[in-house]
């Protein structure tokens, strides 16, 4: 069985960006970081991460092996024959640099397919469309990529057709392949993308002693490791004391300053005395992140899953008409039988279908 220490990665990063302007894609902007890193975020369990660039580019490439083109003018191929040529493992993951909405999820399920009977491992999406440089390649197809090079044939998809593809088919998937595979060509793509963040948003509720802050935790990890920003809103009915903080802050607090703000390194906190207000009024401090997920409101009318164990309750006490689907180590849920009930244990389900719902 392959895995994914097996695997090397290989960034396709050299193109020129004409339609971009010329600028370097990778080092674009999203959700607070770029391309780049989100990349190396997504790929960190792989071997090793190469990254294709022309001799021109320059920039940090930390935490990257970097390899420059040997053939100039002559597209993608040039920077797929590289990485496969320099690659010290058989397998190698080649993504575009400019899919800023792949999950690790659905690198994962193409990794999975991967075995020593194909030349290449490659996307076919749900509208048939082959995607060829998002995929596995193994050391065979070298020579065919170098005869291809000295034919002066340096279409891609001329070279898929001289390959063992395997191809994985996303036709009976639940994934978004418009989404995940959308890639950004041209400035309208980049305004479109950024003009179109939304925050999503959704509570984990419960009554007290369920396992929210347990199930939080292990979402908070899961939407992580697919490179996605997330913050969390927990509601306190009393007035929380900071004993953690630094003990000046809170004399300045308890003294009667209005706000105050301690800063690291690494972060801030503000505080501010402030009448309770709507949580419309919080979710503007989450800018630009992807989810916030919302510790307890179960009597709003948030989006919402209620998280329900045996030794604690059997019926669920959450508003019904916001409620998307139950976690529980219970089977059945007497007063909310028309919803989906996913087990407490199982975190990939449970993220799966947050995404979904969400």
């Amino acid at each position: 069985m392959i895995k994914i220490k097996d695997i090397n990665v290989l960034i396709l990063a050299g193109g020129k960006g004409s339609r971009m302007n010329y600028c370097n894609k990778i080092l674009l902007q999203y959700n607070h970081q770029t391309f780049l890193e989100r990349l190396k975020i997504l790929f960190s369990d792989f071997n090793n991460i190469y990254l294709s660039l022309n001799s021109e580019q320059n920039f940090p490439t930390d935490g990257f092996i970097r390899l420059d083109d040997d053939f100039k003018e002559i597209g993608p191929i040039s920077g797929l024959y590289k990485g496969i040529l320099e690659s010290d493992l058989d397998y190698i993951f080649t993504v575009p640099c400019d899919v800023p909405n792949l999950t690790k999820d659905f690198i994962e399920y193409i990794a999975s397919f991967v075995s020593p009977y194909h030349d290449a491992f490659l996307i076919r999406d749900k509208d048939g469309f082959i995607h060829p440089l998002l995929g596995v390649y193994t050391k065979k197809v070298l020579p065919i990529i170098k005869t291809a090079i000295k034919n002066n044939d340096f279409k891609i998809l001329n070279l898929v057709n001289k390959l063992d593809v395997k191809f994985i088919d996303l036709k009976y998937t639940i994934f978004d392949d418009k989404n995940i595979l959308k890639n950004i060509n041209t400035p309208e793509d980049y305004s479109s993308l950024v003009k179109n963040k939304k925050t999503n948003f959704f509570a984990v509720s419960g009554i007290k002693n369920s396992g929210k802050t347990t199930l939080i935790t292990k979402l908070l990890k899961k939407f992580t490791e697919n490179g996605f920003k997330v913050g969390t809103i927990k509601h306190d009915g009393h007035d929380f004391q900071m004993d953690n903080l630094d003990s000046d802050t809170d004399k300045h607090i308890k003294s009667g300053a209005s706000g105050t703000l301690i800063f690291s390194k690494n972060k801030y906190m503000f505080l501010e005395n402030s009448p309770e207000k709507d949580l419309e009024f919080y979710l503007k401090f989450f800018k630009g992140y992807d989810f916030i997920i919302l510790e307890g409101f179960k009597h709003s009318d948030y989006p919402k899953i209620e998280v329900i164990r045996k030794e604690i309750s059997n019926i669920s006490q959450s508003n019904e008409n916001s409620l998307k689907f139950l976690v529980s180590d219970l089977k059945s849920i007497k007063n909310r039988e028309n919803l989906d009930i996913l087990d407490i244990d199982d975190i990939d389900s449970i993220f799966k279908k947050l995404i979904d719902v969400i």
